[in-house]
């Protein structure tokens, strides 16, 4: 059932093994059926969507969606002693010695359960920073946890998979299932291990238990139909106000404009430079309206880019002045595990222009749209804090040494020229950048000024990985731009 060579002592009984230690094929093969089977029908129903969605009399199960890790268990008292696991399918990574583990195991052999496969989440309660635990703490425990941060460690019980040999997977009247649960389980939701949260109510009913459970901390609801398998995970929506520091422009049904935004959260203003995180790159919820005008207002704001930056097309991102205020809207924040991989993104930094500090780790937004434009905020105001994803946050990270980008303008020319009573003006600058291995070693930017024009600044940039190349590059822009009548500045 488990092999184990793959196993690692973490701590004090607790045992682990990232994948492979399940050798029950039947067994992996039972979970991953039911997750290929179950995934499909979960529908994602936003907070201002529920009154209309459920407004009638039918009975549905609410249950509590807990921002923890779903994990199976399995259960067999034959063994002496009793052995229970839990395990995620089809990798076969195993948990074994959890005391919620234990204290379910103990609860399954009073009811004289003889085997049991069962779905749960492995979560922690309570708060960080005024917010619910999430995920990654209980990954970061389970990876590299303490006893006492194990103990802390919960398993909500949401369904029984097979038990005693029986196979309940298609059962006709899940509120059978659910009376089960809370005997086999119990429904204490402070003990080690619980049946989920929840009840059979009207439909009418799931506004006001969201808003109850949304207003206390939690993440959302998980409901389900009785006679049928249908599941809805049901979450207010996250509300971001970020302030737009780049875009990517190019062609759409047959117009030109904005394709998506760049947009980063500040750390507050201390005194120069001011730290912006990159919080999220956005392409959905504009308008063809909309995407043409944003060209037109971003446009004069453009400044020379920081780091190589392009979309997932390979479109050059063009930075801008942090003016413009974009209210998003996203599905969820989520921030990935610190023992796995944890998500960063980039730290810049705004004094007269834009630096590239490092990669620093930060939540990201899931399915981030855009809603409006803030005309009525401003980033010297507050329109953007950090502190509207992190409370707790007030100061930007501290970097090693090593980890910030250092910066050298090895090329800068400017040329003038006089036309009409007015001065147009262009300027080649070539930046060699070291120690950083996001971006590319040198960056050109071609920047042209004709207050006449309709789009009186323009910016273009080019990315070089040598230095030969990267003259080449500068001397193709010198060439293509400068001609009779220009004069170079000294």
């Amino acid at each position: 059932m488990i092999d184990e060579t793959k196993l690692l002592t973490r701590t004090g009984t607790y045992r682990f093994a990232t994948s492979g230690a399940v050798t029950d094929k039947v067994l992996l093969d039972v979970a991953a059926q039911y997750d290929m089977q179950l995934k499909p029908k979960f529908l994602s129903v936003s907070a201002k969507e529920v009154a209309k969605r459920f407004a009638g009399d039918e009975k549905l199960l609410e249950t509590t969606k807990y921002d923890g890790e779903g994990v199976f268990i399995y259960f067999e008292a034959d063994k002496n002693p009793f052995q229970i696991f839990a395990f995620s399918a089809p990798s076969g990574r195993v948990r074994l010695g959890i005391p919620a583990l234990d204290a379910l195991a103990r609860q399954l052999a009073k009811q004289k359960v003889k085997r049991a496969l069962l779905r749960a989440e492995l979560y922690l309660p309570g708060q960080i920073g005024g917010k619910r635990t999430p995920v990654s703490e209980v990954i970061r425990a389970s990876f590299s946890g303490s006893e006492a941060e194990l103990a802390q460690l919960r398993l909500a019980v949401f369904d029984i998979i097979m038990l005693d040999g029986k196979d309940l997977r298609s059962a006709p009247d899940f509120s059978a299932i659910w009376d089960t649960l809370g005997k086999l389980a119990g429904t204490d939701e402070s003990a080690p291990a619980h049946r989920a949260a929840g009840s059979i109510v009207a439909e009418k009913e799931v506004a006001r238990i969201l808003s109850e459970k949304t207003g206390s901390g939690l993440e959302g609801l998980v409901l389900r139909r009785l006679s049928r398998t249908e599941l809805y995970k049901v979450k207010p929506q996250v509300n971001v106000d970020a302030v737009v520091v780049g875009y990517v422009e190019g062609e759409f049904e047959g117009n030109y404009g904005v394709l998506s935004l760049l947009t980063a959260l500040t750390y507050g203003d201390k005194g120069a430079p001011t730290y912006f995180q990159i919080v999220a790159r956005v392409g959905s919820g504009f308008t063809d309206q909309m995407r043409t005008d944003l060209l037109q207002i971003l446009q004069p704001l453009r400044v020379p880019a920081p780091i190589a930056m392009t979309d997932s097309d390979g479109r050059t991102v063009q930075f801008v002045k942090p003016q413009i205020i974009a209210e998003l809207e996203a599905t969820d924040i989520v921030t990935a595990s610190r023992a796995d991989r944890e998500n960063t993104t980039q730290l810049l930094t705004w004094g007269a222009e834009w630096a590239f500090a490092g990669m620093t780790p930060f939540p990201r937004l899931v399915f981030p749209t855009l809603s409006r434009i803030r005309s009525d905020k401003e980033v010297a105001a507050g329109g953007a804090r950090i502190s509207q994803l992190l409370p707790a946050v007030t100061e930007p990270p501290k970097l090693s040494g090593g980890s910030a980008r250092r910066a050298t303008t090895i090329r800068r020319e400017v040329w003038t020229k006089e036309q009409k009573g007015e001065t147009m003006v262009r300027k080649l600058t070539v930046i060699e950048i070291a120690d950083d291995p996001e971006s590319f070693p040198y960056a050109i930017y071609w920047t042209d000024f004709s207050p006449k024009r309709k789009d009186p600044l323009k910016v273009d940039a080019a990315f070089a990985t040598t230095g030969t190349r990267a003259h080449a590059l500068a001397e193709q822009f010198v060439a293509e731009g400068i001609a009779k009548g220009w004069v170079k500045s000294e």
